[in-house]
């Protein structure tokens, strides 16, 4: 089972709960940018494996199709079905994504959750995890400040999947 999401990180930080000392207010600098990186990310529940991919575009049927190649090359292992789960992104039920869909049965099957359902999304996990380690209340000077903080965070996931296993061990439960 793999389970998919899309989500879009902002340069400018994200303020999370903190601690300082009594009377004094923390801050976090901010300079303000609208630059934002857009990632689909998919994770395998029973083994932590995690697959991440970065988006110049907008997301949209083509970049999602791109991306259901990615998955499928990373995921699929002789003799097994992956079974993707997703949720209810227009472009998760455009022609051309169903079109790709029953042309990759004999590997794949897709189940859609029900919509505005983010809690029954196992990689909603994972970004709330990179928002923690990469984004919450750190400033990243420039765009390639950020992209490091996020290649760096998804790089310990992947190479690191005892890390996500307690993350998403919610979804493999009976």
């Amino acid at each position: 089972m793999v389970f998919e999401d899309e989500a879009s990180f902002r340069q400018s930080p994200t303020l999370h709960a903190t601690w300082a000392p009594r009377h004094v207010q923390p801050e976090v600098l901010s300079g303000g940018q609208r630059n934002t990186q857009k990632i689909f990310g998919a994770v395998a529940v029973l083994t932590g494996q995690s697959l991440f991919r970065r988006r110049e575009a907008q997301f949209n049927h083509e970049t999602y199709v791109e991306f259901l190649e990615d998955m499928t090359k990373f995921f699929f292992r002789r003799g097994h079905r992956i079974y993707f789960i997703q949720d209810n992104a227009s472009y998760h039920k455009h022609p051309t994504t169903y079109e790709w869909f029953s042309k990759n049965r004999k590997y794949t099957e897709v189940f859609n959750l029900p919509p505005y359902s983010p809690d029954f999304n196992a990689q909603e996990k994972l970004w709330k995890y990179t928002r923690k380690q990469a984004t919450h209340n750190r400033y990243h000077e420039t765009e390639t400040d950020l992209c490091a903080a996020l290649t760096h965070t998804f790089d310990t996931m992947q190479n690191n999947p005892e890390l996500i296993i307690p993350l998403v061990a919610q979804f493999c439960s009976p």
